[in-house]
């Protein structure tokens, strides 16, 4: 995995994750990938992101569940957000 930190013209924090196939194998294992600056060096120390795959919206949030408590919210993105600006 490659990740990169920039920021936009907008002035926004861009955080890139560029993952592997090997990424995506382990993925499709049901092996999640945590992201932290331990993990990567020169990530924000203040943040953590972590990759789930699932068939669907229920099998992600069924992997979730046990990594969070009562009161997180899992918000579900609609199948088309649009493109990337």
């Amino acid at each position: 995995m490659i990740t990169a930190t920039a920021k936009g013209d907008d002035g926004k924090q861009i955080i890139v994750l560029g993952i592997t196939r090997s990424n995506v194998q382990r993925l499709l294992g049901g092996q999640p990938i945590r992201v932290t600056a331990e993990t990567h060096a020169g990530f924000p120390s203040d943040l953590s992101i972590v990759i789930f795959f699932g068939e669907n919206e229920r099998a992600v949030a069924k992997q979730l569940k046990p990594l969070i408590g009562e009161s997180t919210k899992i918000i579900t993105v609609p199948k088309d957000p649009g493109g990337i600006s």
